[in-house]
């Protein structure tokens, strides 16, 4: 009893710690223009990174845009009105020392670059100009969707593309592309510039966009440069948020998709579930985190099931925090001669997680000190910790990543119980699966992911 509440005691201690030095000092501001400013100083080392965050990817686009943002995010490393061309703008990367990068995701666009503070106003005014002056010239536009149509093409040689993209069409239907932000090859082949610089206007605006500095910095400075600088950033007249369409609801009826690859080794298993928005449902979008650490424990009665047994080369759950959509997959690799005892496995699985001994206390408190640890892990790495921000402000709000850990030292077993319960019992899935042309042969699975891409493509026209 005694090294209980020990166990018990250490854990609360890790969450009474995790969050409040973090938040002394992450602030917030906004602009007149709408603008958020987020900055968190860190004196370790002098370096500054500077993330402009906005609300877009995939779901701020339309069939006929789909890919043109992750486009838009390569051209935003060229020339505006105040580096005119690459060569201008590589020369002024060197000047000040930045190493830079930017990503786009279903519900998130990132730019971001770390360099020294000494020229933290140059690498604010640099950034400025490169969100709202670009010039999207045409000759580097084509040298660009080379770029950008090579990273499509090493996208679609990997053995689970297809497979991938038959999942998202299998649960969302003809809106999958608001869920894919690499794009559609034509659309990208064919992309004008007055395409990308109504994109820009769309959602390339301050109400949009959030600035998140941090590093080696003094905070009211910093605040009036931004003011300065940004300041300058216009919203479109009559500017408004664009509304994505409510996807349909998840399939009612489980279905398997099979995709034979001749590179594909082992057979990859995946059972997809309906799972929770992280913005409307924060506390099920928490307790999501913990079973996956749980069912992930090493020391799990899942582990010893499907990784020390040898039934499995691999197996895991996972959930990926997002407010669009959600998605619960349970997967494992496995070899064709175990395929059949490890598919019915894993769909019984759920149900033995709302069993009171499959996961323990013990368990429970490993789990919540690992998110912490991770969290602050996180905060001592200035330059990773304030990209990681950016992706929370976008996705769920800031207030949600405030609350987070509170919210994980909520969650009891019988909550971990409940969502089983609530998300997976009795409910349908969509079932993946990865393997040769030869293992296919073996197991009697046919591949059907054309076939339900043709089915997809005809739901979309007829609507």
């Amino acid at each position: 009893m005694f090294q209980a509440l020990q166990r018990a005691a250490l854990s609360a201690a890790i969450l009474l710690l995790a969050v409040p030095d973090c938040w002394a000092q992450l602030k917030t501001d906004r602009l007149d223009n709408g603008l958020e400013l987020v900055t968190f100083e860190a004196r370790k080392v002098p370096l500054v990174t500077i993330v402009l965050a906005v609300k877009a990817g995939a779901f701020t686009e339309k069939p006929d845009t789909n890919g043109l943002t992750h486009l838009w995010e390569h051209m935003f490393f060229k020339g505006n009105a105040s580096i005119p061309n690459q060569e201008a703008f590589q020369r002024k990367i060197q000047d000040l020392g930045i190493i830079y990068n930017g990503d786009t995701h279903p519900e998130l666009v990132r730019y971001y670059f770390t360099l020294p503070s000494a020229f933290l106003e140059e690498g604010l005014d640099f950034m400025y100009h490169a969100i709202a002056t670009p010039l999207i010239d045409q000759q580097e536009l084509e040298r660009e969707r080379k770029v950008v149509l090579d990273e499509w093409d090493r996208n679609a040689s990997q053995p689970g593309f297809n497979l991938y993209l038959a999942r998202l069409n299998a649960i969302y239907g003809p809106l999958s592309y608001l869920r894919y932000p690499l794009g559609e090859r034509e659309i990208i082949e064919k992309a004008q510039r007055q395409q990308l610089m109504a994109i820009k206007d769309e959602v390339f605006v301050p109400k949009n966009s959030a600035l998140l500095v941090s590093g080696d910095f003094d905070r009211a400075a910093l605040t009036g440069m931004v003011k300065k600088i940004f300041g300058r950033w216009q919203n479109p007249k009559d500017w408004k948020p664009l509304e994505a369409p409510a996807f349909p609801a998840f399939p009612k009826a489980s279905q398997d998709i099979v995709h034979a690859h001749a590179q594909a080794r082992n057979v990859g298993l995946t059972l997809t579930y309906s799972g929770p928005l992280a913005r409307s449902n924060p506390h099920d979008a928490s307790v999501a985190d913990i079973l996956s650490g749980l069912v992930n424990h090493r020391l799990s009665k899942f582990h010893k099931r499907y990784i020390d047994s040898g039934l499995s080369y691999g197996a895991g759950f996972g959930y990926l925090t997002q407010s669009q959509a959600g998605e619960l997959n349970l997967w494992a690799s496995c070899s064709p001669e175990k395929f059949a005892e490890v598919r019915e496995a894993l769909k019984k699985e759920p149900l033995q997680w709302m069993e009171p001994d499959y996961f323990t206390e013990q368990q429970l408190i490993d789990v919540r000190r690992s998110l912490v640890i991770d969290r602050k892990f996180s905060e001592n790495r200035p330059s990773a910790y304030i990209k990681d921000v950016a992706f929370w402000w976008a996705v769920t709000g800031l207030d949600f990543y405030q609350n987070y850990v509170t919210e994980l030292s909520k969650v009891t077993l019988k909550d971990v119980r409940a969502f089983a319960k609530q998300y997976f019992v009795d409910k349908a899935q969509v079932t993946s699966v990865l393997l040769s042309d030869e293992d296919a042969k073996k197991l009697k699975l046919v591949d059907n992911t054309k076939a339900l891409q043709r089915e997809s493509a005809k739901q979309g026209a007829s609507k």
